[in-house]
């Protein structure tokens, strides 16, 4: 019987100064943020059998960068089994865990090049869920279901009081490039719903290096109470000095059949953030562009770096009319 035990952890901080204007309204302001503070413990034991559990040391939020314990980010029990049938090394789990969804959501927090997800990504992602996972290869295909509650975790893990969602991820390689679709569908009312805050969403990605180049592209699509929202993701980067300067540029289109988009995640370091705290409410709209250049220095691969980019904004539709420009810094560091 062997037991392997190993610690980790990641400590990510930023800042960003925005300015901006909504329907002739200007606002401008500096803000900050401990965005991630995590460490965590994983165990293998009994060959095929592993603990996995992470702790957040903050609670996250515009202009917050207190320490302090939150709840469980990730507690997770794994089994991954021998060849069975036309499986290849399967794995079944069950816990609190990330839902993988859309290709800028599968990139772990420690690994994306830009600062921040775009706001189409983060539309469709859902928070820590509960649930059963079932990984396996076949052929060619990785295969991941998942079936998860619809309830927010208490401090570790959620109830089934609830409603359930229902994951699919079918990922290969296409033409020397990685391609993966996925589909998530929840089946809860909307008091049932803690968690995802749509009825369904289907996304399809690639992502292939050209020359010196690598190449990201993301489509998604999906649906909500008041409507449709759907946009692309286009993400190029290049490293200028070999595995240390890497330039990212991203641009996203996201739409709406209501007006239900706004700019940014709402408590975290975003225009509408900025825009809150200057006294300017910003309203829905239906149509939002982005556009991201940045520069990331590898100082030891992904363990640390030092982020920096700017992004332009705009959002209309309805009542809004939204141009913002926000420049972005930020340490990321992880054991």
């Amino acid at each position: 019987m062997s037991r392997r035990l190993r610690f980790f952890g990641r400590y990510q901080q930023q800042w960003a100064y925005s300015d901006g204007s909504d329907r002739g309204r200007d606002f401008s302001g500096y803000g900050q943020e401990l965005r991630r503070f995590r460490i965590g413990a994983s165990v293998e034991f009994l060959d095929r059998w592993k603990i996995h559990g992470r702790i957040n040391l903050e609670e996250g939020g515009f202009n917050d960068t207190k320490i302090r314990h939150d709840d469980f980010d990730e507690l997770i029990i794994r089994y991954e089994s021998k060849d069975l049938f036309f499986f290849n090394e399967p794995s079944i789990a069950y816990g609190l865990t990330k839902i993988d969804f859309g290709g800028e959501w599968y990139a772990t927090s420690k690994e994306i090049k830009t600062v921040e997800r775009s706001n189409l990504s983060n539309l469709y992602s859902p928070n820590r869920s509960t649930g059963f996972l079932f990984a396996a290869e076949v052929e060619d295909f990785d295969i991941v279901l998942g079936l998860f509650s619809s309830r927010e975790h208490n401090y570790a893990l959620a109830d089934w009081d609830g409603g359930r969602a229902y994951f699919t991820s079918i990922r290969t390689k296409i033409g020397k490039g990685k391609a993966r679709a996925d589909f998530l569908y929840v089946d809860a009312t909307e008091v049932e719903d803690e968690i995802f805050g749509f009825e369904w969403a289907t996304s399809l990605s690639y992502d292939k290096d050209i020359g010196n180049w690598n190449l990201f592209v993301n489509g998604t699509y999906g649906r909500f109470d008041r409507g449709d929202i759907y946009g692309v993701v286009v993400m190029p980067s290049m490293f200028i000095i070999e595995d240390r300067l890497e330039a990212v540029l991203r641009y996203q289109w996201a739409s709406s059949t209501e007006l239900q988009l706004r700019p940014g995640r709402g408590g975290h370091t975003s225009v509408r953030a900025f825009a809150e705290a200057d006294g300017v409410k910003i309203s829905k709209g239906d149509e939002n562009h982005t556009f991201y250049a940045g520069l990331n220095y590898y100082f030891c691969e992904d363990n640390l770096k030092l982020m920096a980019g700017v992004e332009h904004e705009t959002l209309t539709g309805g009542n809004a009319d939204t141009e913002a420009t926000t420049i972005w810094g930020a340490l990321r560091f992880f054991f």
